[in-house]
């Protein structure tokens, strides 16, 4: 067995990311992963006082639904200090720790290859997909802040978008960090296509090959989520996000077809 050991973080895609990254790991090398999460906090603690759940309790859900789930074994260490949470005098640090792999097959290291994050969930979490069902996430219920880059569209701007595509007849359904996981979960299964911006529940809609849009221009975006259309915000280029909004069909064409090359990419894993 191979140890690896994470920081975690309040965010739903960051242990997704861990699990995504170990089960690729058991994958290609014959050898189970014990995943070692660590938080800055105790079990029980919740990011914010409307969350359903806690993040412990939304990864221990998620994982049941993974492809070879028994490949990887999670252990929390909570209230941990060292390698991942820093002092209160070196909060400013820029580089933060993020994940160490025993073997040394990744480093964490500035200019190192990410691991390899590519995965799905089993067959069976895969279901019929409403054909008129759009699922949309934005930062505007987030407890804190995104970083700039995630904000490129106002509150104003998402409003646009969902008008655009409403008025073609699709229905929309709006997730956001408050959103039981089950929830979560369900929408994203079900749903005909993604809009949203680069977080949130990004993972899931990656390990369900659901066809998606994000609007980001980052080289970050393609490494998250490889089968996801990239959307600019910039009117003055042609695929910007409100120009796919105005061409429905070709944004569900395209993002269909790209989720698609991603599954069947994928579906070695099911193989064996």
């Amino acid at each position: 067995m191979e140890k690896v050991s994470w920081r975690g973080t309040p965010g739903v895609g960051d242990f997704m990311w861990a699990l995504n990254s170990c089960h690729m790991r058991a994958w290609q090398s014959g050898l189970p992963i014990n995943l070692e999460m660590h938080w800055d906090h105790s079990e029980d603690h919740l990011h914010h006082f409307e969350d359903p759940e806690t993040i412990i309790q939304r990864m221990y859900y998620i994982h049941n639904f993974y492809q070879r789930k028994d490949d990887v074994e999670i252990t929390h260490i909570f209230n941990s200090r060292g390698r991942y949470y820093y002092p209160p005098e070196k909060l400013s640090v820029k580089h933060k720790n993020r994940f160490w792999f025993e073997s040394g097959s990744f480093n964490d290291a500035p200019g190192c290859p990410a691991p390899t994050n590519d995965w799905l969930f089993r067959k069976n979490t895969f279901k019929k997909r409403d054909p008129n069902k759009i699922v949309f996430w934005r930062p505007l219920f987030n407890a804190e802040v995104p970083r700039k880059w995630k904000r490129t569209l106002t509150n104003s701007d998402w409003e646009i978008i969902l008008d655009k595509v409403s008025r073609r007849g699709m229905s929309i359904t709006e997730l956001t960090y408050r959103t039981p996981i089950s929830e979560a979960l369900y929408h994203i299964s079900t749903a005909r296509l993604i809009i949203c911006y680069d977080g949130m529940w990004h993972y899931i809609a990656k390990n369900l090959a659901t066809p998606m849009v994000v609007c980001s221009n980052e080289g970050v975006t393609k490494y998250h989520t490889p089968h996801a259309i990239r959307a600019t915000h910039h009117l003055t280029e042609k695929t910007n996000i409100f120009w796919w909004c105005d061409n429905l069909k070709d944004l569900l064409r395209h993002s269909n077809k790209k989720a698609v090359r991603y599954f069947d990419k994928m579906e070695e894993i099911y193989k064996r």
